[in-house]
């Protein structure tokens, strides 16, 4: 098995284990249902919209939710009061996963407001804190500004360019992006040539992000010399360039079987068509991920970032996360932090600091790891942001220190 079939086994359980303490009962918080269909009834007969959160048994943000979010009772008063609130589990191979599928939730967990016949009506995917978790409930039941009301005045004709940054961003904040692209690109094949190249349509192309070998994104490609006038050659190509590398990297995460990689090679040879000069630099990116061990991952990462890392810091963080996630013992995977730890000599950048913890405790590099953390905790106090998470994961990474010191070599488990 190969590290990015591993990866794809494993990569939901990345950060669970540092990040969760169940702190309880919900008994004050929200009162959850959890068979959907009941919840509509209730709610026809209430006359009320049903609140739904959409999650899995190993998606983080998920439990961060549930353990310090829902159960808040001034959470549990606006909740109860207001809604019929419901939960859908969508990986129990069961009734969870159809109805996931019939909402077409691509992301963990999707908070949704429905109606009584259980059409969406408003939609996030995200763990919002408590106060974020209000606004969210209220702008739901505003009928002027939920996602329905967009979705309607869209639909009559509205194609105010205000309008549509607003419209195509909070569907791609929903993850909504089936619509989002469907919606897009039916306006744009309307257009004549010249109104596809107005100001502005760049500014769309950034939000909605059509797919490369897309009508529209080709439209891009033939004339990104009449888009570099409005918005500048740097800004074109980097939007081309990013393009290909997040469609290709997430044809390649989600087909590690035969036919997924038949695709792969596919695609690859479309790009390579192309004819643009990053394409070794993608390659040799993407060969990485097919390392057979952690060895093989190590030099083929450390040789790619010898070349083409100063190009982009995010090398650095993805391929240290991808080392952590099969790590797990003592300096198995020192390749990530020494590429970590080359990253943050050149910028000592608080946003890098959740993987530089990762690597350094999947290391049992405990003592390094809890003082980042709180360097971490430090700077969001600081910058007056939440520490909770930072302070979960010091006490998480101190029981480990605890459990593992006698053991020399033990195993951190993967969640």
């Amino acid at each position: 098995m190969n590290i990015l079939s591993i990866f794809k086994k494993y990569r939901a359980a990345l950060s669970v284990g540092m990040m969760l303490a169940a702190i309880g009962s919900q008994a004050q918080g929200i009162e959850f249902m959890h068979n959907l269909d009941s919840a509509l009834a209730k709610a026809k007969t209430e006359k009320k919209m049903v609140f739904v959160d959409f999650y899995t048994s190993w998606c983080a943000p998920c439990k961060v939710l549930s353990t310090t979010v829902f159960p808040l009772p001034e959470i549990g008063s606006y909740y109860n009061a207001n809604f019929i609130n419901c939960k859908v589990q969508c990986d129990d191979k069961g009734a969870g996963e159809i109805i996931g599928k019939k909402y077409k939730i691509n992301a963990y967990p999707t908070l949704m407001f429905m109606d009584a016949d259980g059409n969406n009506i408003h939609s996030m995917a995200g763990a919002p804190d408590s106060k974020g978790l209000i606004e969210l409930a209220k702008t739901a039941q505003d009928p002027n500004s939920n996602q329905l009301s967009m979705v309607r005045e869209w639909e009559t004709g509205n194609r105010d360019h205000a309008f549509m940054v607003h419209y195509f961003s909070t569907l791609k904040k929903a993850y909504r992006n089936e619509k989002a692209t469907s919606d897009f690109e039916s306006y744009f094949k309307g257009l004549s040539k010249k109104g596809k190249q107005e100001k502005g349509m760049f500014e769309l192309f950034g939000i909605v992000r059509p797919a490369p070998f897309t009508a529209a994104f080709e439209f891009l490609e033939t004339n990104k010399r009449s888009f570099y006038r409005i918005s500048g050659m740097t800004a074109v190509d980097s939007f081309i360039a990013a393009s290909y590398l997040g469609y290709l990297a997430a044809i390649q995460r989600n087909g590690s079987d035969e036919k997924g990689r038949a695709k792969f090679n596919d695609e690859m040879k479309r790009f390579k068509a192309k004819g643009y000069a990053y394409y070794d630099e993608y390659a040799m990116y993407f060969d990485v991920f097919n390392s057979k061990d952690i060895q093989s991952l190590s030099e083929k990462g450390t040789a790619f970032l010898s070349k083409y890392g100063k190009k982009s810091d995010a090398y650095f963080v993805s391929l240290s996360s991808l080392v952590g996630n099969f790590t797990g013992g003592k300096d198995k995977g020192l390749a990530g932090i020494r590429w970590m730890e080359e990253l943050l000599r050149k910028d000592r950048n608080p946003k890098y600091f959740n993987t530089y913890i990762y690597i350094l405790w999947r290391n049992h590099h405990w003592d390094e790891a809890l003082a980042v953390c709180n360097e971490f905790k430090d700077y969001l106090a600081h910058e007056g942001k939440p520490t909770e998470n930072i302070e979960r994961q010091i006490e998480q990474i101190k029981g480990y220190k605890e459990k593992y010191a006698h053991e020399a070599g033990g195993q951190v488990p993967a969640n």
